[in-house]
């Protein structure tokens, strides 16, 4: 019985992580101001504060960026390999500071955004030069993502907060 559990946490798992991108590339395409959101890259930060596990977050933000990249114009890689390095540093981030306290919360997800947004461009300038960026590569377009994600990230963050502490 002990690897049925087991099996059953990674579906939800999985079936979260597909839910995501197919809803962040449905979204994107009908609605334009989606297109500043990064779904992918909020759930690679929640489950790296939540999980506080580096191993598995990295498994997270890498098939979050590759499962995005496949559906979007991007090299692929780029978002894989930005959203590896921000599931890492989210997880660490969890296990070091208190991520339970708004403020953090608020300089993490802000800075997590701008992070992916220049990790995102200098991969993607260093593979393909004459390509754009996925944002833009844009300052204010970095800013309104991160103000974006930010915000919806504090509301997700902070239902599941109420959740736990409802099951408590």
């Amino acid at each position: 019985m002990p690897h049925f559990k087991t099996f059953q946490i990674a579906g939800k798992f999985i079936i979260s992580m597909v839910a995501v991108v197919v809803i962040q590339g449905i979204l994107a395409y009908r609605f334009q101001v989606v297109r500043y959101f990064d779904l992918p890259l909020l759930c690679t930060v929640y489950y790296g504060f939540t999980l506080g596990n580096p191993i598995a977050s990295i498994l997270m933000g890498s098939s979050l960026g590759i499962m995005q990249d496949s559906l979007s114009a991007a090299v692929l890689g780029t978002n894989g390999l930005s959203k590896t390095l921000i599931g890492f540093i989210a997880a660490s981030a969890g296990s070091k500071f208190a991520v339970d306290q708004p403020i953090t919360r608020i300089f993490a997800l802000f800075l997590f955004t701008l992070a992916d947004g220049l990790l995102v461009t200098m991969i993607t300038q260093a593979v393909s030069p004459a390509s754009n960026a996925t944002y833009g590569g844009t300052l204010g377009g970095w800013l309104l993502s991160a103000t974006f994600n930010t915000l919806l990230g504090l509301v997700l963050l902070g239902y599941h907060d109420r959740l736990n502490n409802a099951t408590t």
